[in-house]
């Protein structure tokens, strides 16, 4: 084929083995038709752009990922403007395929995606699956991104995916077949296909015999997965610090391989436990958190008050034995020093023999106290809830049953009929036969509150503050 004038006769250097006078034959063919339908231009430019690549001769394809590299090492700046990337002065568009590829089985991938995870890797910027899928590049994940930096910066002169023969302008990536990126693009034209028939046969015939074989994951050992540990650390680390061994790698390969090799016989439960997707009663998260810890027992608060009808010093005699009398004088004055920190009910709710601890104070209270108090016993003071982690009275008694003790010849406040709690009337001192009434009445309010699917109404954010209680008093009915 005729060459343009001035343009001097490339040297092609004869190449042992068989076939390498038919592939020069083909090649020359592919570049005088290339020449005569206007491109010689451009056979120019590939003839004189031969590059440093062990094995690449004259008028060889230089491949991005060796421009790359080179301007790497260099350290010149690879820029790009409208999707077309300048290597120190050859541009190339950023969907070319280079020669690299993540796995033998993959087509070869695209120069763009890897300037482009260099640029972020060397930048310390994050690159994630995400950040590239919305650039428009491809992924390079963490087994392959290490050992191509070091190639790319160059710390090694070889990495795992280099395609030898693409990088020294042997063979030219297929875009549109993942299959064999290394065979040869068929033309379209009449004239492409005669030559194919001619001489391209037997091209293709032998780059496909002296193919490497194919790759199976069984071909994997012990050994190859041991001479490629890395730290174990998080992805950046794994992709910029490349070679590190792990001092513990042995054992976690050896969990790894032990889990594959019982995934099938491991004992599965053939029954096994099926969480109810409808809510459960107060009373189960009871049972769920005693079956957790025997120590937690639910809560009944009381006033903490000296003053107030039920307290710390009559609770037990009055909720569990059904008697009730007002504490003495001497009790009285030393209510703060008398008093323990809270006694022990025992109750049989439902069947169940329960045990309720009462106390008198929430204060340094944990979370799954708060979440084992059943009820509130109120004597409708302003400062009984202060600090308590509700925002209103009303979320209060929503997570807690409410229960106001009236006192004989006393009138309810109005504040507290407002509330949400249960109002029991207390009898004469004299008939004390009466008040063991009154205390299965509490039991029934409290065991009905049990059953009931419960609304948690806490709050992390505030507390509550001294609540308003109203100073007038409901008229007697006469």
């Amino acid at each position: 084929a005729p060459r343009p004038p001035g343009a001097a006769p490339a040297a092609v250097p004869p190449r042992p083995g068989p076939g390498g006078s038919l592939a020069r034959r083909a090649r020359a063919f592919w570049r005088s038709e290339r020449a005569e339908g206007g491109g010689a231009a451009a056979v120019m430019a590939e003839e004189e752009a031969a590059a440093a690549v062990p094995g690449a001769g004259a008028g060889r394809r230089l491949d991005p990922l060796v421009l790359l590299r080179n301007c790497t090492i260099a350290k010149k700046k690879v820029r790009i403007q409208d999707d077309i990337l300048d290597f120190d002065g050859q541009h190339w568009h950023r969907d070319t395929k280079c020669g690299f590829r993540l796995s033998p089985a993959d087509a070869c991938i695209d120069i763009g995606s890897v300037w482009y995870m260099l640029k972020e890797v060397s930048g310390d910027k994050p690159y994630t699956q995400d950040v590239a899928r919305k650039r428009g590049f491809k992924f390079i994940g963490v087994a392959s991104r290490g050992d191509l930096c070091d190639y790319l910066v160059g710390r090694n002169e070889t990495c795992r995916g280099l395609v030898h023969e693409v990088l020294e302008g042997r063979k030219r990536p297929l875009d549109d077949r993942a299959d064999d990126p290394l065979a040869p693009k068929r033309r379209s034209s009449v004239a492409g296909k005669a030559a194919v028939a001619k001489v391209g046969v037997d091209v293709v015939a032998v780059v496909r015999s002296g193919s490497a074989k194919d790759f199976k994951i069984t071909d994997l050992c012990y050994a190859d997965v041991q001479e490629r540990v890395r730290p174990v650390k998080d992805l950046d680390m794994l992709a910029r610090c490349p070679g590190r061994m792990v001092p513990n790698a042995d054992l976690i390969l050896k969990i790894a391989q032990d889990e594959v090799n019982n995934w099938h016989s491991r004992r599965r439960d053939e029954h096994p436990e099926r969480v109810a997707r409808t809510k459960q009663p107060f009373i189960g998260e009871l049972e769920g958190m005693l079956a957790e810890d025997k120590a937690a027992n639910p809560i009944i608060l009381v006033p903490c008050s000296k003053l107030a009808p039920v307290n710390l010093l009559n609770a037990l005699q009055f909720l569990q034995e059904g008697e009730y009398f007002k504490t003495d004088a001497e009790h009285t004055k030393f209510f703060e020093s008398t008093r323990k920190e809270f006694v022990e009910v025992v109750r049989n709710v439902r069947g169940r023999m329960w045990t309720f601890e009462v106390r008198d104070s929430a204060k340094n209270f944990t979370k799954s106290q708060w979440l084992r108090v059943v009820a509130v016993i109120t004597d409708g003071s302003d400062w009984q809830f202060v600090g308590w982690p509700f925002r209103t009275v009303v979320d209060l008694f929503t997570s807690t049953k409410g229960v106001f003790f009236r006192e004989n010849g006393t009138l309810t406040p109005l504040h507290v009929r407002d509330w949400a709690v249960s109002i029991l009337e207390m009898q004469p001192l004299q008939f004390q036969h009466r008040y063991a009434e009154v205390r299965d009445e509490f039991w029934v309010e409290v065991g009905n509150f049990l059953q009931s699917n419960r609304m948690k109404k806490f709050s992390n954010s505030t507390a509550l503050a001294k609540v308003r209680v109203s100073t007038e008093k409901a008229l007697p009915v006469l």
